[in-house]
């Protein structure tokens, strides 16, 4: 489960990471699509660190069980 948690959390990352390449491809017009992109970029950069006080509170949960 902590794998599954740990590669979600780097799925974010990479979509994060697009979104951030997209953003600066669209730059110089400003459509539809680049409002689109900053709104998934703002979205898995909020989503990363959801997933991460998951996986960290996960982690401390398993460490005080043994």
């Amino acid at each position: 489960m902590k794998k599954m948690i740990r590669i979600v959390e780097i799925a974010w990352v990479v979509v994060a990471a697009l979104s951030l390449v997209e953003l600066f491809r669209l730059w110089p017009n400003f459509d539809q699509r680049f409002w689109i992109f900053l709104g998934c970029l703002a979205v898995a950069i909020f989503m990363f660190f959801v997933r991460r006080k998951q996986r960290i509170k996960m982690e401390e949960r398993q460490g005080n069980q043994d």
